[in-house]
């Protein structure tokens, strides 16, 4: 408030960045309650001065907001976007042929945190997130969707590198967890990757979507 008050004061008022109230006597209230001189605000101008300083922001072109939102965007793009590729790239290729070869181990530690699973959730949320301003958008939302079934997918390939099934009876607690056979680690595991793949490409999709011919697409894994 101070500073536009201090705005204000820069334009009017007899001397530079001063503002003056002059009231008539009391006698005269009945005709007039505040008057002008020269360089001398009434306070209903004053008034009405800050009300149209308030309104300037909202009187801003088009294109300026636009910018800024353009240039958020870029940020957002350049920070999480190679990121996301980089986990894209690590399931098409990287998981696909530790599945192949059963490399259970190799998977687990792809799904620890900070492992090269693990690392992709974050900027896919992030850069989900840039599409909403104060209130959530419908494409983050769906892009928040697709993130979501990724995370069943690494779920459920956590399930076949561990090599055991849920439940496993009320004995479990003698017996242990009940192991998985191979053949159905693996067709797990692919089942996985699947819809891993799926996810990927929903989300990719949607990014793409209206990206603008300043950005370059990503590709989806084929």
């Amino acid at each position: 408030m101070f500073a536009v008050v201090a705005a204000a004061s820069a334009f009017v008022g007899p001397r530079e960045g001063t503002l003056l109230w002059r009231a008539t006597p009391r006698h005269s209230l009945s005709t007039s309650v505040m008057h002008m001189h020269a360089g001398v605000l009434t306070r209903r101008e004053f008034a009405a001065s800050l009300m149209g300083m308030a309104v300037m922001p909202a009187l801003l072109p088009v294109e300026v907001l636009a910018e800024s939102t353009l240039v958020t965007r870029q940020q957002a793009y350049s920070r999480y976007v190679p990121r996301i590729e980089r986990g894209r790239d690590y399931w098409s290729t990287g998981l696909k042929k530790a599945i192949a070869s059963g490399d259970w181990g190799t998977i687990k530690t792809a799904l620890e945190k900070k492992g090269s699973i693990d690392r992709i959730f974050g900027p896919m949320e992030l850069w989900a997130s840039s599409y909403s301003s104060k209130t959530i958008s419908p494409k983050t939302l769906e892009m928040n969707a697709a993130i979501d079934e990724l995370r069943e997918a690494a779920a459920d390939l956590q399930a076949a590198a561990s090599g055991t099934e849920a439940g496993g009876g009320m004995f479990s607690f003698i017996t242990g967890p009940k192991k998985m056979d191979e053949s159905k680690r693996i067709t797990l595991a692919n089942a996985a990757y699947t819809k891993g793949v799926s996810a990927i490409n929903t989300y990719i999709d949607l990014g793409n979507d209206g990206l603008g011919m300043q950005f370059t697409q990503l590709d989806t894994i084929d």
